[in-house]
């Protein structure tokens, strides 16, 4: 299976483009800088690309069996602009699949209340603020498309950590521990996208994690 990774370079890129090669899947992490993705793997192509180029994304969807993007919204204009042009390629490839590596923002605290609408936002730096409703704001262009599309929200603490391949999934609700903590690391949310892209279990819907 061919994996068109966008966003490789990242905190959580970078694991999900490890997690796959060891399952034995082709991944082609497509970068605007592609020095910033270190590992070396056979089955590892780097390509230069930008979501902005129409032209150049529709040829790397057109040549993947499944797409997973996890670029971040450090430019809010770009970010939803290239996750525009994502759909639009992807409404072009309807049997083709993609998983969007999303925000926890859109998830529930409480049963319709989601942590970006909740008093949890004041404990969330105000810098962030824009972001967490820029990754909202992506999950309702998917849902109003025609794109095969799963929304892998993780937990609201999500760090560099242990790979255990122990995790807990939700839907759209945000998932707590006993002591209240909703958490998961890098590693093991790959794992999860990973096993999600060999067993689809939530297609055109959104889906949660933590331990």
């Amino acid at each position: 299976m061919k994996i068109l990774l966008i966003g490789g370079s990242g905190n959580i890129g970078q694991r999900i483009a490890k997690e796959a090669l060891q399952k034995g899947y082709q991944v082609n992490s497509v970068q605007r800088n592609p020095g910033k993705l270190s590992i070396k793997d056979p089955n590892l192509t780097i390509t230069k690309g930008d979501m902005l180029n129409v032209a150049e994304l529709q040829a790397l969807v057109k040549d993947a069996d499944v797409v997973v993007s996890a670029i971040s919204p450090h430019d809010l204009g770009e970010f939803k602009q290239a996750y525009t042009n994502l759909i639009n390629a992807m409404e072009k490839e309807p049997s083709k699949r993609i998983i969007i590596v999303g925000g926890a923002g859109s998830t529930e605290v409480s049963p319709g209340l989601r942590l970006m609408d909740s008093p949890m936002m004041a404990h969330i730096p105000a810098e962030w603020h824009p972001a967490i409703r820029a990754h909202a704001e992506v999950l309702g262009l998917f849902k109003a498309s025609t794109t095969n599309w799963t929304y892998f929200s993780p937990a609201n603490m999500i760090e560099a950590g242990e790979r255990t391949g122990k995790y807990r999934l939700g839907g759209t609700n945000m998932i707590f521990d006993a002591n209240g903590n909703s958490h998961i690391s890098y590693e093991d949310y790959a794992v999860a996208l990973v096993d999600e892209i060999a067993n689809p279990k939530h297609l055109r819907q959104q889906f949660s994690i933590a331990y």
